[in-house]
């Protein structure tokens, strides 16, 4: 499995450092066509400790089934300079969108095209949300444990303090029309599972596919670091890339 590190420049000239981490084999996992497919990896809140390294299990999943991952390193984190926010700005969605970029120019060693796949956990998930419709070559977008959190006595403080700290980036899920597939843990300390199905149903239907699955007995701070949790999220994100993007389930 190759991997290395390497820097790219968002728009605002922010460096940017990506771990990337090159498929393992040619065989064509999701693929029913020439293009090549990246995962461009967002993690948890660079404020409350996270950084790249907690993709780095699911990179390594997705490159044993034959797709390109990128871990982006938030501003302020590992080796990106500036700085990050606490309620996510579009100047962090930049860094998403450089990384879509080194992608799309470089990933397709073969010439081929290359898709994108944006993949946020947590608040990377918010990140990556701000990002969809700013790169045409985005074609899908995973979020593992979206914070959308709620009131307070249904979700309690956490819950309550994510709604409030991530309601800005809501809009952009329900402006696009690309496919999503949402990944819940069941456990999750900050939404209930009741809370994610409205969500799913109510909010999101309208803007294209939208699929809810949910990976029970884990909660929100676990499904990145679990072997079993990673290989099942990596299976799911597979299974719908081909599905809903390669084939073009759901297409009027």
């Amino acid at each position: 499995m190759r991997a290395h590190v390497r820097s790219v420049d968002a728009e605002d000239g922010t460096r940017v450092e990506l771990f990337v981490v090159e498929p393992t084999t040619t065989r064509d996992g999701a693929r029913g066509d020439d293009a090549t497919d990246w995962f461009i990896l967002l993690h948890a809140h660079p404020k409350l400790g996270g950084d790249r390294t907690m993709m780095t299990p699911l990179a390594r999943a997705l490159s044993a089934r034959g797709y390109g991952a990128a871990c982006v390193a938030a501003r302020g984190t590992s080796g990106s300079s500036g700085s990050s926010s606490w309620r996510g700005s579009a100047s962090e969605g930049m860094d998403a969108c450089a990384a879509v970029d080194w992608a799309t120019k470089t990933g397709g060693g073969d010439g081929s095209k290359v898709r994108a796949h944006v993949v946020g956990y947590s608040y990377g998930s918010t990140i990556g949300a701000w990002a969809l419709d700013k790169r045409e070559a985005i074609a899908s977008y995973v979020a593992i444990g979206y914070p959308r959190g709620g009131s307070w006595w249904n979700c309690g403080v956490m819950g309550a303090a994510a709604k409030w700290l991530m309601r800005d980036h809501f809009e952009a899920l329900r402006a696009s029309s690309k496919p999503k597939l949402f990944v819940h843990p069941s456990r999750d300390e900050f939404t209930s599972t009741a809370t994610m199905e409205r969500f799913v149903r109510e909010k999101l239907q309208s803007g294209g596919k939208t699929e809810l699955r949910v990976l029970n007995g884990h909660g929100h701070f676990t499904v990145t670091d679990d072997d079993d949790a990673v290989a099942t999220i990596a299976q799911w994100i597979e299974e719908f890339v081909r599905r809903v993007v390669v084939e073009g389930e759901g297409e009027d």
